[in-house]
């Protein structure tokens, strides 16, 4: 190694870092997405190839957290009628039908989180994404109601999570229709 080389400041280090286009794969980023491709799906057609160009557009510095989104498209498809379960319970007043999605997909998120993804991932940080979400694509009310359902959810988890197994089939409520 040269005297010239050894010279190097941190300064310099951290100057080739923010200039050198590094891809990392982004959780956040990538539940924002997964929050965007389920409304759009639930909303009409998508193709999937089409939206993700549109929407990266070789613009953003991070990854997809395609293992993380493949895996949560199943998980809230399949489990459904179990998160409409728990919104029975803990929000008898709103109807899944009925409500924005923007209110729905942060919960059904959280939820498939917390009881399904082979990932582990702590409760609470799940529900601050959640909310935040919940803030970006709605307003400060739908923040109450998914920090009020989530709170509520995450006390009663162990309970809950003994009966995430069971038949659901009777639930015929859906807000994710065209998806399925």
């Amino acid at each position: 190694m040269t005297n010239e080389n050894k010279n190097i400041t941190k300064a310099d280090e951290l100057n080739v870092v923010e200039n050198t286009k590094i891809l990392v794969s982004n959780r956040k980023k990538s539940r924002k997405l997964l929050f965007q491709e389920l409304y759009s799906k639930s909303i009409n057609e998508l193709d999937e190839v089409l939206f993700r160009e549109s929407f990266f557009n070789e613009v953003h510095t991070f990854n997809i957290d395609q293992d993380y989104l493949n895996e949560m498209h199943k998980i809230i498809i399949y489990n459904e009628a179990f998160f409409i379960n728990i919104f029975k319970k803990y929000a008898p007043k709103f109807n899944v039908n009925k409500m924005s999605l923007s209110n729905v997909l942060p919960v059904y998120i959280w939820l498939a989180e917390m009881f399904f993804i082979t990932e582990e991932i702590p409760g609470k940080v799940s529900i601050n994404e959640a909310v935040e979400i919940a803030k970006v694509y709605w307003d400060d009310s739908a923040k109450k109601v998914v920090n009020w359902i989530l709170n509520k959810v995450y006390k009663d988890f162990d309970e809950l999570n003994k009966t995430k197994d069971e038949d659901y089939s009777d639930i015929t409520e859906s807000c994710l229709k065209k998806i399925k």
